[in-house]
């Protein structure tokens, strides 16, 4: 039987799979990391490397019967390297605020065309090779020892394999790589602006191609058989992406976790660069990614609110504002829900957030009500951005378990058909199935998912407030709302 093994290197934990021969999940395993973001804006690759291990061993037996391993991590993170290929120092976090300094140094320095190919509107997010001069100013000792500018998936391939090299879909937020004809390479221009030395920049090589094989120190310390076969790996949205089948043509799909990320897929580049863009996992393919920071707004709102911290103050909100009554629903306040600076297609570079409109009257389930709404109504807006109205059903997969509340209250709020996965760990799968379809050709199932459709007595509603939510948007953000496609 075969056996491919895919590690998912998330914001938070890192996530680990088994599938069989038939693409079929066999084994899977989750370990936290929380201290990988001790530091502000800095991440420790020691903590990454813990979780990885453990989330491996936990697969039990069928770790030893490996046949491959496929890779994707959160992105951008730059990760340096030693010339072992190991860290030498923590990473460098997209939204570590004194990037802010060197984007506005920076930034307004590259020409036009430069700045056109990389697909991408000028953002903090979009330009993470800032972190090379950061890192020569504020850590002249790491800088000093570095021989690979690498990001999280160099540094994951290389504690595998002891080879460095990057893959498109992560090199699309560098700034210094062309996205829009990703055959050039890197951007020389940008690259010598930064005075960046073109011997630090890792190959670039798609997510199927593999990398190396896992070597002998690789073996002994995660469990993985010495000698099999490891792919370049992508980011985490591009290997939840080939889960789902998503090529051009095929359906969208909406990823609920710390992040919402709407994601479509093109057979050429998007000119208009308003929301993320990235090569995808095969040449001629683009993924459009509009992303708000969700989770968080959610998580933030609980704690504020008075619900509690994580999970089961969030739930108990969900579930509250579920249980709402339509009558006391269209009274609820609004929550404009942007905690912290948001990336495309929004590019705050703030925090812009507010409860409005709230009484003496309202009610705690008002309160949950508008907290709830707030976030999904920034959805439906990043979506229509993205998606066409009329493009019909889309994806939704999430950590939602047998929880009906919330992707129902989406449904009704996006009016839109849900095609509901029930899978949290589809970037692992995806990028296992990568490997698999390298190795030895393996082709994914289609995925199991389960309609949920807006409710009509909700959808009018959830009409009546968007109206109003877009005036209270409008007013407390200072912008105009985005143009739907």
């Amino acid at each position: 039987m075969s056996v491919f093994v895919g590690i998912d290197l998330g914001t938070s934990a890192t996530k680990t799979v088994a599938i069989n021969g038939d693409g079929e999940v066999i084994a899977r395993a989750r370990c936290a990391h929380p201290t990988s973001r001790a530091q502000s804006g800095r991440v420790d690759t020691r903590a990454w490397r813990h979780s990885v291990t453990t989330a491996l061993a936990a697969l039990g037996d069928v770790l030893a019967q490996a046949d491959g391993v496929g890779i994707d991590v959160h992105c951008p993170v730059i990760v340096p390297l030693d010339a072992d290929g190991h860290a030498c120092g923590p990473g460098v976090q997209w939204d570590n605020n004194i990037l802010r300094y060197y984007f506005n140094t920076y930034s307004a320095r590259r020409s036009p065309q430069a700045i056109a190919a990389t697909g991408n509107h000028p953002s903090q997010s979009t330009f993470i090779a800032l972190a090379h001069p950061y890192l020569r100013a504020h850590d002249p000792e790491v800088f000093s020892r570095m021989r690979t500018f690498g990001m999280a998936g160099t540094w994951l391939g290389a504690l595998l394999t002891g080879r460095t090299a990057l893959d498109p879909t992560q090199a699309s937020y560098t700034g210094i790589f062309d996205t829009v004809m990703p055959e050039h390479g890197w951007i020389e221009e940008t690259v010598e602006l930064l005075d960046i030395d073109p011997a630090v920049l890792p190959e670039v090589r798609y997510p199927m191609e593999i990398l190396g094989t896992v070597t002998t120190e690789a073996s002994r310390e995660l469990g993985l058989p010495e000698g099999i076969a490891v792919t370049v790996g992508s980011a985490d949205t591009p290997a939840a992406a080939y889960a789902l089948g998503t090529r051009p043509g095929t359906k969208p799909f909406l990823i609920m976790g710390t992040t919402h990320v709407v994601n479509s897929c093109l057979n050429a580049p998007d000119p208009r660069a308003t929301a993320l863009q990235r090569c995808g996992n095969e040449p001629g393919q683009w993924l459009i990614n509009g992303v708000t920071n969700g989770g968080d707004a959610l998580a933030t709102g609980a704690l504020v609110t008075g619900f509690g911290q994580a999970g089961l103050g969030v739930g108990d909100m969900i579930r509250m504002a579920h249980d709402l009554s339509p009558d006391d629903a269209v009274v609820a306040p609004y929550f404009i829900p942007h905690v912290m600076r948001e990336r495309g297609p929004l590019w705050f570079e703030s925090p812009c957030s507010q409860i409005v409109d709230i009484t003496r009257e309202t009610t705690r389930e008002q309160v949950a009500r508008a907290v709830i709404d707030g976030v999904l109504l920034v959805d439906r807006m990043v979506l229509r951005s993205c998606v066409p109205q009329d493009a019909g059903a889309i994806y939704l997969t999430g950590a939602f378990g047998s929880d009906e509340s919330f992707p129902q209250i989406l449904a009704d709020i996006l009016n839109t058909d849900l095609d509901l996965v029930d899978e949290s760990y589809l970037p692992a799968i995806g990028a296992a199935g990568m490997c698999g379809a390298s190795v030895a050709g393996l082709h994914l199932p289609e995925v199991h998912s389960r309609r949920v459709s807006p409710r009509p007595e909700w959808v009018v509603i959830n009409d009546a407030r968007w109206d109003v939510f877009r005036t209270f948007w409008k007013r407390t953000t200072g912008r105009e709302l985005l143009p739907e496609l």
